[in-house]
């Protein structure tokens, strides 16, 4: 007796208009840079700790920018 076997789906091409994951990861990596040197800065004395309020709501702002702008692998169609 014969199984029959179901045929598996083509896997689809990965859409070229959706970002990756890895995308959104070397974003928020770009951040690291201004926020050592925010650290830098406070820790020498040239800026205030509040300065590390600002550096802090960059990234938060960068990281919700990634999210309202779709890049959270949602399709929008």
């Amino acid at each position: 007796m014969k199984h029959h076997t179901v045929p598996k789906p083509a896997t689809e091409a990965p859409d070229p208009t959706k970002p990756s994951a890895g995308h959104r990861w070397m974003m928020m990596i770009c951040c690291v840079p201004m926020v050592a040197i925010a650290i830098a800065l406070v820790a020498t004395g040239v800026a205030s700790s509040s300065f590390l309020l600002t550096a802090g709501l960059c990234v938060g702002m960068m990281f919700m920018m990634m999210r309202m702008m779709n890049h959270g692998g949602h399709s929008t169609t």
